[in-house]
C-alpha cells in the first residue's frame, strides 16, 4: 500500500467535503431516511433475523448453491455462466452482446464492480442506464454514493443542471417534470435496444429463479422489452428457495425505505405461453433469450476468512445512510462500486486488502453502522482489522516497523 495512494484519497475527500451541492443532497436524503425508519416494526425485524441466520448458514455453501441454481435455470431455458473472476464475467457478457448494439441497463452494484458499462462502451456499444440515479451519474460521469440511492449526493439543483446540459431540458426546476423528461428519453432507448442488462437482489436455487426489487419499473422493462436479457449477479445472493429470496427482497426494501417494494419481479426463464393446448411456446411478449452470469470474484475465498460475515450483507444500504462520514464525503470514500464502511469490506473481498487499506482510514469507528445493519455484521470491527493490517504494511514500507 503506497503513501501516494493514501494522499490521492485525501485529496478526493477534501474536495468532496467542500462540495456544497453534494452536502445539501445528502442532508435531504438523510432527513427522508430518518423518517422512513420509524415504520420498521417487529414483523420486519423477525423476517430480518430469519434472513440473517439463513445467510450465515449458507456462506460455506455458495458455490454448491450456485451450481444447483445454474442447473435449475438451464432447465428453465436460461444460459448460465459461473464466472470466477471479473475477466470471466466480462467475457461471458461480451460473448452474448457482441459489438455495435444499443444496450439498456438497470442498476447493479455487481456490474459496477466489474466496470461493465465502460467495458461495453469500449467494445463499440451504446449503453444507457435506465435507473434515474444511475442515469444522472452516467451523464455527469459521477460515481455511486450508495448501494441503492446511488445519486444521494446529487441535489435537485444538480440534477436540473445535468439534464439541461446533457439532454437539452428546458422545463422548470420541478422534480416531477424532470423525471418525466428522463422517462420519455429512456423509453425510446428501451424500445430500440437489442439487449437489456439487469441484476438480481436474490437467486432461488431450487426454482432457478431471479428476484429483482424495484420502484421505477425500469428493471421489468429493461429485462423484457429487448429480445435478449443478460442478468449479472453474484454467488452470495443465491439462497435455497424462492420464498427465501422473496424474504430478502422484502427486508431489503423495508430497511431502506420503511415500506414494501413497489415491484418484486421474478424471472425464471424467457417469456413464453401455454395458452394453446397447454404446450409451452417461446418467446411470447418478453425477452426470447435470458443469459445469467453468476460472479464469484473473491467471495468463495472470503467465506472462511476474517471477512466471511460480510457475505451476509444484502446491500440494503441502511448502514451507509447512518454513517456520518459517508454522508459527509459521499462517493469519494469508495472504490467505485462499494462505498462507506461496508464498502471497505466489499472492496477487500473483490479487489484485495491493498485496495481496501487506504479506504479503512476514513472509518471513524463509531459503530453506528452496526446499529442499523439488519444482518448484524460487525462492520466497524472488521474495518478496524483492515486498518490495523494496512498500518502495519505502511510502517513496513516506510521502514518504521518495530524491530
Amino acid at each position: 500500500m503506497s503513501e501516494e495512494r493514501i494522499m490521492d484519497l485525501k485529496r478526493r475527500v477534501y474536495s468532496a467535503a467542500k462540495d456544497e451541492g453534494a452536502r445539501v443532497g445528502m442532508e435531504r436524503t438523510m432527513e427522508a431516511f430518518e423518517e422512513s425508519t420509524l415504520h420498521i416494526d417487529e414483523y420486519v425485524m423477525e423476517m430480518a433475523r430469519y434472513v440473517r441466520d439463513l445467510k450465515a448458514e449458507l456462506r460455506n455453501r455458495m458455490l454448491d448453491l450456485a451450481m444447483e441454481a445454474a442447473e435449475a435455470m438451464e432447465r428453465n431455458g436460461m444460459d448460465v455462466v459461473i464466472a470466477h473472476t471479473r475477466k470471466e464475467a466480462l467475457d461471458a457478457v461480451i460473448d452474448v452482446v457482441g459489438t455495435g448494439k444499443v444496450i439498456v441497463k438497470s442498476k447493479s452494484m455487481i456490474s459496477e464492480e466489474i466496470g461493465l458499462r465502460e467495458y461495453l462502451e469500449g467494445m463499440g456499444n451504446e449503453v444507457w442506464e435506465t435507473d434515474l440515479g444511475e442515469f444522472l451519474l452516467q451523464l455527469s460521469r459521477g460515481r455511486p454514493s450508495h448501494f441503492v440511492v446511488v445519486s444521494m449526493h446529487v441535489p435537485r439543483e444538480g440534477a436540473l443542471e445535468v439534464l439541461r446540459r446533457k439532454l437539452g431540458y428546458r422545463g422548470p426546476p420541478d422534480v416531477p417534470r424532470m423525471v418525466a423528461a428522463v422517462r420519455d428519453f429512456l423509453r425510446e432507448k428501451m424500445l430500440s435496444a437489442q439487449v437489456g442488462i439487469t441484476g438480481a437482489n436474490a437467486v432461488a436455487a431450487r426454482e432457478g429463479a431471479l428476484v429483482q426489487v424495484e420502484n421505477e419499473s425500469n428493471v421489468k422493462l429493461t429485462g423484457s422489452l429487448p429480445p435478449i436479457n443478460v442478468v449479472v449477479t453474484s454467488i452470495d445472493k443465491v439462497v435455497p428457495t424462492l420464498l427465501d429470496a422473496i424474504k430478502i427482497a422484502i427486508v431489503e426494501s423495508y430497511m431502506l425505505g420503511g415500506t414494501p417494494p413497489t415491484f418484486i419481479d421474478v424471472v425464471s426463464g424467457p417469456s413464453g405461453t401455454r395458452d394453446i393446448e397447454h404446450r409451452l411456446v417461446r418467446p411470447a411478449q418478453g425477452a426470447k433469450e435470458v443469459h445469467v452470469v453468476l460472479l464469484d470474484n473473491g467471495r468463495s475465498s472470503a467465506a472462511g476468512s476474517l471477512l466471511g460475515e460480510t457475505l451476509r450483507c444484502i446491500k440494503c444500504g441502511a448502514c451507509q445512510l447512518a454513517c456520518p462520514v459517508l454522508t459527509t464525503v459521499g462517493p469519494s470514500w469508495g472504490s467505485g462500486a462499494y462505498m462507506g464502511g461496508i464498502g471497505v469490506l466489499w472492496t477487500a473481498i473483490t479487489k484485495g486488502f491493498e485496495e481496501a487499506g487506504p479506504l479503512s482510514y476514513l472509518c471513524a469507528g463509531c459503530g453506528i453502522c452496526e446499529e442499523y445493519c439488519p444482518m448484524d455484521i460487525k462492520i466497524s470491527d472488521l474495518v478496524w482489522e483492515i486498518k490495523r493490517m494496512a498500518s502495519a504494511k505502511l510502517e513496513e514500507e516506510l521502514g518504521v516497523a518495530d524491530s
